[in-house]
Parts: C-alpha cells; sequence; structure tokens
C-alpha cells in the first residue's frame, strides 16, 4: 500500500483525507483487522473523486482477505484512472494471474515492464507466465533479466525450524528440485540462490541457514552449474544434499549404464547421438527417440525403423537426441504402469502409480481421474510397494538407490514380464507434490506427507552433522 498525493494546491483538504484513510487503513492492517481497513478504503472513496491509488490499495487488501473478484474489479478502476500506476498494474496482473486468465496477466506484467523495465516482480512473473503458455526461450530471458538484479530469493518461515540454503540453477521448472513442494513453509525457512557468475556469488553475503542442499538437476543445460556447484559446496565448508558430481550421474546414459549392472534390472541401453548421425542410423526394432534435456515425454516417440527415424527428424528440432530399445511392458490386463517412488535418505518411498492404455505413460493424461480401479491399484502401490514389486525387483530398486548415492532422488520405472524392475529414469528433480483433488484421492494424504517428513527429518540431521 502507498499514501496518497493531492493533485493541487486548492485540494488540500481531500489530499488530507486521502492520507488519513490511507494511514488509518495501514493502522488496521498492521493489527490483523483487514475488513476495517477495507471499510476504511470504501469510506474514502464513496465520499471523493476517483483516485487511482485508493483503489490500488483497495485491491490489495482485497485480494489479502481472499476477495478475488473485488481485488481484480478495484485493480481494473485504478489502471484505468492511472495507466502508469506501477503497484495497480503488478497488482492486477497477479490476480489475474491466480484465476487463470495468463494472456490478461500477461499483458499487465508488460505494462508494468513499460514503466518500470527493471522491475524485479514483473521479470519473475513474466518468467512464469511464458513458461505456462510454452515460450521457454522468452521466459529465460526475463528470468536472466530478474537474475541480472538478485540472484538471492528467500521465504522466511513465520515458525522457524529449520532453514535450507538451495543451489538453483537458471532455467526452466525442470532445471532444479522443486524444493518449495517438500517443505512445510509454516517451518521451514528456504534460501534459493541461483548461480549466475562467480563474481556476482563473491559479493553476496549469504543468510545463516542449517542445511545446503544442491537443488540443481541433471542436464546438458546444467553440466557448468553443477560443477559450480560442486566449487561453492567445497568453500562453504558444509556437508552438501546431493553432491553435485553425483547428480551428474543420472544422466540418462550414464545412468541406464549403472542400472544395467545390478542384478534384477531391466536397463535398456540409452545412447545420445547427433541429429547428423542419427540420418544414418540403421533402426530394426521398435526404438525410443528423444530430444535431450525434454521431460514429461515432450518430443518422445516410438519408432519402428530408419524410415520412421527420418521422418521424426524432419517434424522436431534439436540437435542432439537419446535412443533407447523399447520394451513392451504392458500387464497382462493390456495397460502399462508407470511407478514413481522417491528415495530419501535411503529409504524408499512409493509416490504414485500411473496406469494407461498408451505405452508413454502420464500420470495426468490417463484415466486416474476417472477410474476408481485405477485408484484402487493405486491406493494398494502407496500402502505397500514392496507387496506389488516382486522382491527382486525391490532389491534393485535398493542397489540403485546406493549406488547413486544421492540423499534424495526420484525414479520412474515399470515391471518388465519376467518380474524385474524396468528402469526409465532417475531423477533428483522429480516433481513431487500434494495437490490433487483431496477428496478423489484421499488416500495420496495420508502416505504422500512421509516424504515431505523424511525430507525434514534429512534437513535435520544435516545440521546435526559437524561441518
Amino acid at each position: 500500500m502507498h499514501d496518497v498525493p493531492g493533485s493541487g494546491a486548492n485540494q488540500t483538504s481531500l489530499r488530507d483525507d486521502f492520507r488519513h484513510a490511507n494511514q488509518e487503513a495501514l493502522r488496521l492492517r498492521s493489527i490483523g483487522d483487514l475488513r476495517g481497513a477495507l471499510a476504511v478504503l470504501d469510506a474514502a472513496i464513496d465520499r471523493s473523486p476517483p483516485v487511482a491509488e485508493l483503489f490500488s490499495n483497495r485491491g490489495f487488501i482485497a485480494a489479502e482477505l481472499g476477495d478475488r473478484e473485488r481485488a481484480r474489479a478495484s485493480y481494473a478502476r485504478a489502471v484505468e484512472l492511472d495507466p502508469m500506476l506501477l503497484a495497480a498494474r503488478l497488482g492486477f496482473g497477479a490476480e489475474l494471474y491466480a484465476v487463470g486468465e495468463l494472456e490478461g496477466a500477461r499483458s499487465q506484467y508488460r505494462l508494468a515492464l513499460g514503466i518500470d523495465e527493471e522491475n524485479l516482480v514483473a521479470h519473475l512473473a513474466m518468467y512464469e507466465l511464458e513458461l505456462q503458455l510454452g515460450n521457454r526461450a522468452k521466459a529465460l530471458a526475463h528470468q536472466k533479466r530478474a537474475l541480472a538484479v538478485r540472484q538471492l530469493f528467500s521465504s522466511i518461515a513465520p515458525k522457524e525450524r529449520r532453514r535450507i540454503l538451495a543451489l538453483c540453477a537458471p532455467g526452466d521448472w525442470f532445471a532444479n528440485t522443486p524444493v518449495e513442494f517438500l517443505i512445510d513453509r509454516e517451518t521451514t525457512t528456504l534460501h534459493k540462490l541461483f548461480l549466475t557468475t562467480p563474481d556476482k556469488l563473491a559479493t553476496l553475503r549469504l543468510p545463516t541457514y542449517d542445511a545446503l542442499f544442491n537443488a540443481i538437476g541433471e542436464s546438458s543445460e546444467n553440466v557448468e552449474v553443477l560443477l559450480l556447484a560442486e566449487i561453492v559446496a567445497k568453500m562453504l565448508g558444509r556437508p552438501v544434499v546431493n553432491d553435485p558430481l553425483r547428480v551428474l550421474e543420472t544422466n540418462r546414459v550414464r545412468c541406464a549404464r549403472i542400472a544395467s549392472h545390478i542384478a534384477g534390472c531391466n536397463a535398456p541401453e540409452t545412447i545420445e547421438r547427433s541429429r547428423a548421425a542419427l540420418q544414418g542410423e540403421a533402426i530394426d526394432r521398435p526404438t525410443i527417440v528423444r530430444p535431450i534435456d525434454s521431460h514429461a515425454g515432450k518430443g518422445a516417440r516410438l519408432v519402428g525403423n530408419s524410415d520412421e527415424l527420418r521422418n521424426y527428424l524432419n517434424e522436431i528440432d534439436g540437435e542432439r537426441f537419446f535412443l533407447t530399445p523399447w520394451v513392451d511392458y504392458a500387464s497382462p490386463d493390456g495397460y502399462f504402469r508407470k511407478y514413481r517412488l522417491v528415495a530419501v535418505d535411503g529409504e524408499i518411498f512409493p509416490y504414485h502409480l500411473a496406469i494407461s492404455s498408451n505405452w508413454m505413460v502420464h500420470y495426468y493424461s490417463s484415466s486416474m481421474k476417472a477410474e476408481q480401479w485405477m485408484r484402487e491399484e493405486e491406493r494398494l502401490f502407496l500402502e505397500n510397494w514392496r507387496a506389488v514389486f516382486p522382491a527382486t525387483a525391490a532389491s534393485a530398486l535398493e542397489r540403485l538407490t546406493e549406488s547413486l548415492g544421492l540423499e534424495y532422488v526420484g525414479f520412474d520405472c515399470s515391471l518388465d514380464r519376467e518380474g524385474r524392475l524396468l528402469f526409465f529414469e532417475a531423477d533428483p528433480a522429480i516433481i513431487v507434490h500434494l495437490t490433487d483433488d483431496p477428496e478423489l484421492f484421499r488416500y495420496k494424504y495420508e502416505h504422500v506427507p512421509k516424504i515431505f517428513r523424511a525430507f525434514e527429518r534429512l534437513i535435520d540431521r544435516q545440521h546435526a552433522r559437524p561441518a
């Protein structure tokens, strides 16, 4: 909120009235009386000519009260009265974003950047919006502008019990472990340090923290940042959760090679090829081809021969690709099952099971919401994953966890027709959240928090370790 200036000497009385209303609203807000603050602003608006700042402040208070409709209407009126009022542009953009009006929100943040081209809030919001709208290059450009201004972002827990310093890489949502979903924001303070350039890091004054967590995931874009994270961790002289050099071993090629040496694990060899090399690649069996650094199946395709591979290359962008032999892992009922589990400090927790009639299984494009029998099967998996996995497959997953040596890592896998662990991917930046419908997926709210509590215990143990 901000004070409202008068527009001229002949409006001294109105100016004093505006200022008094704002000051009183601020006072009431400071003691927790949001409704009282809103009433003061309403009264001031009713008895005076339209003033943009009063409407903007009313939007701010209404948003805090959760009255989204009133907040949007107030901000809309504020920017109508004063198109150059930055606070109103930012507030209006945030409210439109909150209700999913992405194009409208993007328009407001663009206008905000027209007022202040270096505005940190607007650049960070545009980063998220452009990612959601599928404009990765534009998103990263906004993030770069924001990180030029600030590299450390802190969320302070009101009932602080632990403090994490997370090393992060610039990039899209897949670049880093989404730590925000793993912690209780009421009790866990999160400092996110984005590693940009050594000179910027050298000038930073770091906050006090209990545990150092490398949140940077593996990708070709993150190799140099992971190496920088290794140097930073050594300079800080503190034990680091998820050693950056070990994270590098989760690369699809190297991790499949590690998994292939584990008894009871079926890990088809993955190879990396350039576009030019693929033009002459001989394909004589079903093979999955995907661009490196792709996620959620984006750009992945099953090809059966060399002609299909070349057709794929004509349709897809990218210069480097992964090739993996496809294994038909359909269960006897004809459905494909992809299991996601998470290892925290060596202990394995089930996270979800996705069932689909398509070999490329994605949780939210499957029929998990529509089919009760699928949810029942997932519930049983979450209750006791070892009763679902044959002993050889469970043992293989345990050995793989040990081999990777990461304190926090997720796995996507299935079971082949011989009951072995069919390995797909290991990823420390895998997303784990609890935002599903609490009625439809009630069982998740019983089991998924076990992962969160295990992560908290991991952080607390790190705090107890000597530096």
